[in-house]
């Protein structure tokens, strides 16, 4: 990829020198332009008089291009094409390359005059195609690694602005843009200032799985700052239904990083849940096939599983939630040693066994659950399953405690015998209702 093409201009597109990503390296060096030569111009690229014995040619070193003496009269060293001591640079290239120039400068008040000035330039097309032509997107990627929240504020900034242009995402990303976003993500005063925008545009709108990719991992960690929810479930580039239409993705990958941040986004409140499960079926039940699948990346399922569980404590979508709770089922009744999946299987059927609707499901599941999690050598399995169980007790005493006779009343009974507090407890209560003193009759 060469050149894009921004609001009906082609535009060529800066290359650096090795690898793209110029927010991993120390320092970028931009390749020269093609050079042209004075017999393919008769008249000043700029001016556009003709050249003659008076009017002679200039090449400006920054883009290559010829100008007369008063179009290219400026000089400045240009370290960004590794050249050191002052060129010429035409009156094109001067108001973007002055300040690419500054940034290079050991000065801080030079860097943060070179990132508020690069973001001016890109509020309009003309200048925002110059930033890209120039090295712009290369130094404002650079410039996010310096310290400083004003000069941070202003690369986010920027780097939102030309998030807004879908032709550049890939470059963008290949340059390490989201990179640079990610470094600000733990940072709420950095979400504030703007970095969460360019990760949700990338994140919905970009049709490059590996920008998408980028771009969803980087919103999984910055989903795990609850702050960061309203932002991300209202935001109107609708990317709570890419997020989950990915979670049915072809692309394991893709799948295990987006049922994470669905998973961080389902540790709000009900009204969270609820959209979750809403955009859920807008997607076409991602989550359903998620957890019904068979990946080769146990992750995609231990995912799935921990969000189903999360969702299962919304009290007002339980019905919604129905054959979420049979894929649970489904997983716990298939051969499967993973510990963590385990858990969370058995943490989700204990949400669920919380409502009465749940009750003839979980009873069914009863003898599994004591089998694979009540008798699990993972003390969390077997708490899970003793909550499972407490909480379908209380729905149906019963038929429960039937089942825990044929099987499981022992593990039940020794695994409350090791809850610390839990015999000291019920023996207060039993005192209250049976005092250990009492007067005669």
């Amino acid at each position: 990829m060469t050149s894009v093409k921004l609001e009906g201009k082609f535009t060529t597109l800066a290359q650096v020198e090795g690898l793209p990503d110029v927010f991993t390296s120390t320092n970028f060096t931009l390749l020269k332009s093609r050079w042209v030569s004075d017999d393919e111009v008769s008249v000043c690229q700029w001016c556009k008089n003709k050249f003659n014995q008076l009017r002679r040619k200039h090449h400006c070193r920054q883009c290559g291009n010829v100008f007369c003496s008063k179009c290219c009269n400026e000089k400045m060293p240009l370290p960004q094409l590794g050249l050191e001591d002052p060129e010429r640079v035409c009156e094109y290239c001067r108001p973007v390359t002055e300040f690419i120039t500054k940034s290079w400068s050991p000065h801080q008040n030079f860097k943060s005059e070179a990132a508020v000035n690069l973001v001016n330039q890109c509020g309009e097309i003309s200048g925002l195609c110059k930033v890209v032509e120039l090295g712009g997107v290369q130094t404002l990627i650079s410039l996010a690694k310096n310290e400083s929240p004003v000069i941070q504020g202003k690369v986010i900034s920027g780097l939102q602005i030309l998030s807004t242009h879908q032709p550049l995402h890939r470059y963008l990303a290949e340059a390490g843009a989201i990179k640079a976003i990610c470094s600000y993500s733990a940072s709420c005063v950095a979400l504030e200032d703007g970095a969460l925008e360019p990760v949700l545009r990338l994140s919905c709108t970009s049709h490059c799985n590996a920008v998408s990719l980028v771009a969803v991992s980087t919103l999984s960690l910055i989903a795990e700052e609850m702050s960061t929810h309203t932002k991300i479930l209202e935001s109107p580039l609708s990317v709570l239904t890419s997020v989950c239409s990915l979670a049915s993705s072809e692309d394991e990958q893709m799948q295990e990083v987006s049922l994470k941040t669905l998973c961080f986004l389902s540790l709000g409140s009900n009204w969270q849940k609820h959209r979750i499960i809403q955009e859920d079926f807008t997607a076409g039940r991602s989550l359903q096939r998620a957890i019904r699948g068979s990946p080769r990346n146990q992750q995609v399922l231990c995912n799935a599983a921990c969000l189903i569980a999360n969702l299962a404590t919304s009290n007002e979508d339980q019905g919604g939630l129905q054959d979420l709770l049979d894929g649970l089922g489904e997983v716990l009744r298939k051969d499967n040693n993973n510990l963590d999946l385990h858990c969370h299987v058995a943490r989700g059927l204990a949400n669920f066994a919380r409502f009465q609707q749940n009750a003839s499901k979980i009873k069914s599941l009863l003898p599994l659950v004591i089998f694979k999690c009540l008798k699990s050598n993972s003390s969390h399995v077997k708490m899970h399953a003793m909550r499972a169980i407490f909480n379908l007790m209380s729905i149906n005493p019963s038929d429960t405690c039937s089942e825990l006779l044929r099987d499981g009343a022992g593990e039940l009974l020794e695994g409350l015998s090791r809850l610390k507090g839990l015999t000291t407890a019920i023996q207060d209560a039993l005192l209250a209702q049976v005092p250990d003193l009492v007067k005669p009759m």
